[in-house]
């Protein structure tokens, strides 16, 4: 599936389980819970670190280039090792794991809201001959705005304790949404069978004419049903003085 439909399928499913979590489990506020929805959104990225041409791999240009590039040669490819219930506990547990140290959760912060934004970025074409211009310039500005949102908000006296919870969220739905397209999901890694659940062609007209529209649908249905008052309250709380 196409990045923008991986990351709001992400954020509306997080939204979706953080209301019964915030009552039943732990309170979540309003700020804490549009930090978790965009974390979510990145998190619905993480597995496609290994693919060198995907959405994660140009959001901050030069810097999320070569992680792909070592993502994709550690894990065995496209749709391998990161797709799979071995990388999903893997990036879940170093999200449990960064929540205990404010400068590992800055960065965990940074990647996912990096890529969540990058998602919903119109990308520009593919760089002529693979030389720097101004794509990699736009790709570095990016990843600085986000490290200074990001340093703030762990800096602040937030609880994020839902950080982690959005990472799991996001990385799994993106799985069970790969396993809706053509080529499924090798869930039980290192075996290779892949499982699919439906045969949806990723980028084609389903996808971007009904998949899509139907998710910012849903998100807004979601916030309107479940959060609809932390938006006025969200709002007051980032209003500047």
């Amino acid at each position: 599936m196409m990045g923008p439909t991986h990351a709001l399928s992400a954020a509306g499913v997080f939204l979706a389980v953080s209301f019964p979590i915030s009552h039943y489990v732990h309170h979540l506020g309003p700020l804490p819970a549009a930090v978790g929805t965009i974390v979510a959104a990145g998190a619905g990225l993480l597995p496609d670190l290994d693919h060198p041409s995907a959405s994660p791999a140009r959001a901050f240009g030069p810097i999320s280039q070569t992680a792909a590039r070592i993502v994709c040669a550690v894990s065995g490819g496209h749709r391998h090792a990161t797709h799979s219930l071995v990388g999903l506990a893997v990036f879940t547990a170093g999200a449990v794991a960064a929540s205990f140290n404010v400068w590992a959760l800055t960065v965990l912060i940074w990647l996912c809201m990096g890529l969540g934004v990058r998602a919903l970025w119109r990308r520009p074409p593919n760089r002529p001959n693979g030389r720097l211009d101004y794509r990699d310039v736009a790709g570095l500005v990016h990843a600085a705005v986000a490290f200074f949102i990001a340093f703030r908000l762990t800096h602040a006296g937030i609880d994020l304790w839902v950080v982690p919870v959005a990472v799991g969220v996001g990385y799994f739905v993106h799985l069970a949404g790969d396993s809706m397209t053509e080529s499924g999901v090798n869930w039980l890694w290192p075996d290779r069978r892949r499982f699919r659940i439906a045969s949806i062609d990723t980028g084609k007209s389903v996808e971007r004419w009904v998949v899509v529209p139907a998710l910012y649908v849903g998100i807004a249905a979601v916030v309107y049903v479940t959060h609809g008052t932390w938006v006025p309250a969200l709002l007051h709380t980032i209003k500047p003085e």
